[in-house]
């Protein structure tokens, strides 16, 4: 039976000549990058058309709208070179090469005409260095995934006989990778017990916790066992007793064994153990990383919306008295879940001696908990007094917060406080004496931070003076308006800037204050999904007739703040990715081994009829096995390691941070994305070893035997 070589079954060994019926190789050559190039130019009208109609007919967040509709252009560049493979019958990378060029070129003069925003702060539309980097991105993109995607057509015979299946070629992968029963049981052991270790490490220190908490509130030392306690000790300690006696036993039959009777592990075995190690220590670093930096982002957005609403519907005139009959017109478009009037302007805080700027917010107590945490988070008073200052308490007595208020806080420099703002009253009588207690019981409510209580050395019940430099004019000049307030309630949002910056008074008292007649600075909205507040931003002004009405979301008016946590985020998910880079270089290592012990078996089966194809399945299946063990042992440690954090509490600085233990998000896509990189990788880093041996010669191969 004559088998076709390496060297006869390239399509371009044959030399083809017009007069013989064939299409010549150029001629073929200029059909593979003019249909790559037509694929390329479809994908990106594809990520186009996909991305406009997202935009207008979802409500899907930005960054949503961009991943999905990049995706897509992903996709089918992977369906392109998979295409491209049996149409040009083989990997044809300089044709893909070329082709990816002139969409390249295309893709800059396309965008100049388009006129893409910039990235920078000081211009508006994109920069010819800009546009140039997004050429350069669509060629090198559109190359790396049209070969990705050919890949996948070489393995399943794109340049030959076309057979999918794998079951023949996982069993020699697996004779190969040594993985019986043993080594299954083995790498079992290895990678569920460092997470249980973990795992069993953060709820022994969580139970710790809660004990010594028990034993703190009771009259004396007491020591409190629960059954769940009690069950993971006994737990860990049977664990621990079971791996020690297996080391004891095996070391005891190795010791009674002569050297030679000792079995020596293969080189690759060692190397394949290592390249696992590798992909798991990357994958855990990776998941880590992100899951940390994904709980400091959702704490600072957790805090940030708990203090102001999802977005703000305003005027571009001054003139919004409206206000009134708009809010029911607002609150029945679909998606809306509360609105609130506000008004916002900078005053001066003063009390006694001590002055400090703040933000002014007019309120209305009766619906701001629709769009914000603001009632919830009141940590003394009421918030209800800022439009009933009547109830609120006199000088003479301080109000003690209650309930998880005492918490937040309790301890040292809480007492001092409270010693200090007394002796305050008892030394300096006259400061709260100036004004009747008839008119001191009707001066207006405002609401002050817990920061800024501690700047002004206020509390509720004490009088604060509020000015504004939109005074009156006068013959000598502009006079500010001063007017005292009393404090209703102090607040805690776990926020520095905003416990120090923001206080509120009730939109009746704010527009007199800045003489506004009956007009606001705009509404404040909330609505059921967050992500999606620009899409429902549009939507509301669209209700409204669009101009004069415009909003603003809250990523928006936090843009600096979270592109900056964007862009940490995504340089770490970069740098940790090369951790997972350099151990998929172990596999490739690990995999150019086995080719080079292998060789004889590789020319043996090719000489039976085996195919290129075939050869290459058998070590792209042992790469990807090595990096999908590698990666579900690195996805187990991170979701431990994240539980280990979260129940341990790592304790962070409140005065550096505002936190008090290092915050941890476990996001389900996260991970999954982490997963999908690392085996990407171990993917890519098989296809060099995987072609070599695919084209390896039975001749050259079984010369030297």
């Amino acid at each position: 039976m004559n088998y076709p070589s390496t060297a006869t079954s390239h399509p371009d060994a044959t030399v083809e000549r017009p007069g013989n019926g064939r299409t010549p190789l150029g001629r073929r050559r200029a059909a593979v990058i003019a249909a790559a190039l037509l694929l390329f130019a479809v994908g990106a009208g594809v990520q186009y058309a996909l991305g406009i109609w997202l935009a207008s007919a979802t409500t899907l967040s930005r960054d949503a709208q961009t991943a999905l509709s990049f995706g897509a252009e992903a996709v089918w560049l992977l369906l392109s070179g998979f295409g491209l493979s049996f149409f040009g019958r083989g990997y044809r990378p300089l044709e893909n090469l070329a082709a990816s060029a002139l969409f390249g070129v295309a893709t800059f003069f396309v965008l100049r005409a388009l006129k893409p925003p910039s990235f920078s702060y000081d211009r508006f539309f994109a920069s010819t260095g800009e546009l140039v980097a997004w050429a350069f991105c669509a060629a090198a993109a559109s190359w790396l995934l049209a070969m990705w995607g050919a890949s996948f057509g070489m393995l399943i015979g794109a340049n030959g006989h076309v057979d999918p299946r794998v079951r023949y070629e996982w069993g020699i992968a697996r004779t190969h990778l040594r993985l019986n029963r043993r080594s299954a049981r083995i790498l079992v052991l290895a990678g569920l017990l460092p997470p249980l270790a973990l795992w069993w490490g953060g709820e022994l220190a969580w139970s710790w916790d809660q004990m010594h908490r028990a034993a703190a509130g009771a009259a004396g030392p007491v020591l409190r066992l629960t059954p769940r306690q009690v069950l993971l000790v006994a737990a860990a300690v049977l664990v621990v007793l079971a791996l020690v006696l297996r080391f004891v036993k095996v070391r005891a039959e190795l010791a009674r064994l002569h050297p030679g009777q000792r079995r020596k592990r293969p080189a690759t075995v060692v190397m394949t153990g290592i390249s696992i190690a590798g992909v798991s220590v990357g994958v855990w670093a990776l998941t880590v990383v992100l899951s940390v930096m994904s709980g400091f982002e959702s704490d600072l957005k957790r805090k940030i919306l708990g203090t102001n609403s999802h977005a703000l519907l305003m005027k571009y005139s001054n003139d919004f008295s409206e206000w009134r009959s708009v809010m029911p017109k607002v609150a029945a478009v679909p998606g809306v879940a509360g609105v609130s009037p506000f008004i916002l302007n900078e005053v001066i805080l003063s009390h006694g001696q001590t002055v400090t700027g703040a933000e002014l917010k007019g309120i209305d107590p009766a619906t701001v908990g629709t769009v914000s945490e603001l009632p919830r988070q009141v940590i003394a008073g009421d918030l209800n007094w800022v439009s009933r200052p009547q109830e609120i308490p006199g000088t003479d007595r301080v109000v003690e917060p209650k309930g998880e208020a005492t918490r937040k806080l309790a301890g040292p420099e809480y007492d001092q406080y409270l010693e200090d703002t007394l002796k305050r009253r008892q030394l300096h009588p006259e400061e709260t004496q100036k004004l009747d207690p008839e008119a001191l019981r009707n001066l207006g409510g405002i609401c002050i931070g817990k920061e800024m209580s501690h700047q002004l050395r206020a509390w509720v019940g004490d009088v604060v003076n509020v000015l504004t430099p939109l005074g009156e004019m006068t013959p000598t000049g502009p006079v500010p308006r001063s007017r005292p307030f009393r404090v209703a309630c102090i607040l805690y949002s776990g926020m520095y800037e905003y416990d120090s910056k923001f206080v509120y008074i009730g939109i009746p008292e704010a527009q007199k204050f800045f003489r506004m007649g009956d007009n606001v600075v705009g509404l404040e909205l909330k609505f059921v999904d967050v992500d999606a507040a620009r899409a429902l931003g549009r939507r509301v002004v669209a209700a409204l007739g669009g101009f004069p009405y415009r909003t603003k979301d809250w990523a928006e008016l936090n843009r600096n703040l979270f592109s900056a946590l964007k862009l940490e985020k995504l340089a770490m998910a970069i740098i940790l990715t090369f951790i997972v880079l350099v151990a998929c270089f172990n596999i490739l290592s690990t995999l150019i081994m086995l080719v080079l012990e292998k060789t004889k078996e590789i020319s043996i089966l090719k000489s039976m009829g085996a195919r290129d194809a075939s050869v290459m399945k058998i070590f792209v299946i042992e790469g990807l096995t090595i990096g999908a063990v590698g990666t579900a042992m690195g996805l187990l440690l991170g979701v431990a390691s994240c539980s280990f954090i979260e129940k341990f509490g790592l304790q962070l600085d409140p005065d550096v941070y505002y936190i008090s233990n290092l915050p941890v998000n476990v996001d389900g896509a996260q991970f999954l994305m982490v997963a999908a990189i690392s085996l990407a990788l171990s993917y890519l880093a098989t296809l060099y070893p995987a072609t070599k041996a695919s084209r390896l010669s039975p001749v050259d191969g079984l010369r030297e035997e």
